[in-house]
C-alpha cells in the first residue's frame, strides 16, 4: 500500500537518478507503434447456426457479489528515455473500490532506455526495469510492448485479490489476450523476441487464475475479424462478410435479425487460440452483445467465459446494469477508475520530470 507522498518521493528519486545518467546519451525510437495489435485465433466456429441470436433472460440470483477490474496506461517520454505508468483498479459491489498502486500494490512505473543506465538502478516495489522474465527494458524495447506487459501484470495482480471472495468477476477487455505475437510467429527482433517470452509468461500466469467465474468483456471491437471468419454468417446473411471487421458485421445482423431489440445475443461461437508459446490455452466461448436505446445509438460487446455454461449464467448480471453511454456499468466504473489513477500518476510524474528531463511535446 502506498500513498502519494511515497509515490512521490520514489518517482523523484528515480527521475532524478535518470536525468544524471543519461547525459550525452544518443536518442532512441520512442515512438509507439502507428498499428494496434490484432487478436489471433486458428479457430472461430458459431455453435448454434439454425437460432444465433438468444433472447436474454433476467439474473435469477440479486445478491450476487461481483467485482470489475480494468487498468490504463500514459506514457512520459524524452528524447532517450521511456517512461510508462499504469494505474489499475477494481470496483465491487460489497467491498468498493481498490486502486493500484495506492491499495494493491501493482508495477506503477516502467522504464525504457539504454542497459547502460538500467544497470545502475536496483529493483523497487512497483518499478519496473526488466521484463518479466528478468529481462532489461532495454533503448529497443517498445514503449506499447512495454505498456501491455505491465497492464497484463497489475490486472492479474488485481484479479488475485478479488477472484475468492466474488461470485463473478468481470475483466474490462478478453480473458487472455491473444496476439499475433504469441501464436507461432517468430521473431528476430531481440527485443521483440524478450517481449514475446515475457508476454507469453504473463498470459500463462493469467490462464493459471481463470475459472468459471471470471468473465471478459470486450468493448474494443475496431480490430477484430472474428465474425468473418464464420461461413455461417455469410450464410445467415445471405452476404459474404468474409474479411469485414466485427461491427460491421454485427450492423448487418442488427437490421437483419435483431430489428428492433433493445438487446441481442449472437452467439455462442467457440474461440480456439493454437500457440506453440502457451501449451495451456483454453478455447473461449463468446457472446456478441449488441445494445440499443431509443435514440438509435448502438454498441458492440464481445462477452467471454472459459465454459459455454457459465457464460449463459453470467452474461445476465453483466448486462443487467447499462450506463448512459451504452456500456455495462460494472466494466464503465472500473475503466473510469483505472484512468484516474493512471492520470493522476502522470501528473505526479510529469510535474517532476519536466523539471529534470525533456518531455516530448506529444506528452
Amino acid at each position: 500500500m502506498l500513498s502519494q507522498y511515497e509515490l512521490k518521493k520514489k518517482l523523484q528519486s528515480v527521475v532524478l537518478k535518470l536525468s544524471k545518467a543519461k547525459l550525452n546519451l544518443p536518442p532512441i525510437d520512442n515512438y509507439p507503434n502507428v498499428v494496434e495489435a490484432v487478436d489471433f485465433e486458428t479457430g472461430v466456429e458459431l455453435l448454434d447456426e439454425k437460432d444465433p441470436i438468444k433472447i436474454l433472460r433476467r439474473p435469477q440470483n440479486k445478491d450476487y457479489r461481483i467485482a470489475s477490474i480494468d487498468s490504463s496506461s500514459r506514457y512520459l517520454r524524452d528524447a532517450s528515455i521511456n517512461m510508462v505508468l499504469v494505474g489499475a483498479a477494481s470496483y465491487s459491489n460489497v467491498k468498493g473500490k481498490k486502486l493500484g498502486p495506492y491499495n494493491v500494490l501493482t508495477p506503477f512505473l516502467g522504464i525504457s532506455t539504454y542497459k547502460d543506465i538500467l544497470v545502475n538502478f536496483q529493483n523497487e516495489a512497483g518499478i519496473r526495469i526488466k521484463n518479466f522474465v528478468n529481462e532489461y527494458f532495454g533503448e529497443d524495447y517498445k514503449i506499447d510492448d512495454m505498456a501491455d506487459e505491465l497492464r497484463v501484470e497489475s490486472e492479474n495482480l488485481m484479479l488475485k485479490e478479488t477472484i475468492n471472495s466474488h461470485d463473478l468477476v468481470v475483466l474490462d477487455g478478453p480473458l487472455y489476450p491473444t496476439p499475433l505475437e504469441l501464436s507461432t510467429i517468430n521473431l528476430s527482433n531481440s527485443s521483440r523476441y524478450s517481449h514475446q517470452k515475457a508476454y507469453a509468461k504473463l498470459v500463462e500466469d493469467r490462464i493459471s487464475l481463470l475459472k468459471d467465474n471470471i468473465i471478459g468483456v470486450v468493448k474494443r471491437l475496431e480490430n477484430s475479424y472474428k465474425l468473418g471468419k464464420i461461413e455461417a454468417i455469410s450464410r445467415i446473411l445471405n452476404k459474404d462478410v468474409k474479411g469485414q471487421k466485427d461491427p460491421d458485421i454485427l450492423k448487418l445482423i442488427d437490421l437483419k435479425l435483431c430489428k428492433d431489440k433493445p438487446y441481442c445475443l449472437v452467439g455462442p461461437i467457440k474461440l480456439t487460440f493454437s500457440s506453440q508459446i502457451i501449451s495451456n490455452a483454453p478455447d473461449r466461448y463468446v457472446y456478441y452483445l449488441i445494445v440499443k436505446n431509443l435514440v438509435g445509438m448502438t454498441s458492440f460487446f464481445r462477452i467471454e467465459s472459459i465454459r459455454i455454461d457459465a457464460l449463459e449464467n453470467y452474461t445476465p448480471y453483466i448486462i443487467s446494469r447499462i450506463s448512459e453511454r451504452l456500456i455495462p456499468t460494472y466494466i464503465e466504473l472500473a475503466d473510469n477508475l483505472s484512468k484516474r489513477v493512471s492520470s493522476s500518476l502522470f501528473i505526479l510524474a510529469y510535474e517532476i520530470a519536466s523539471r529534470y528531463l525533456s518531455i516530448i511535446h506529444d506528452d
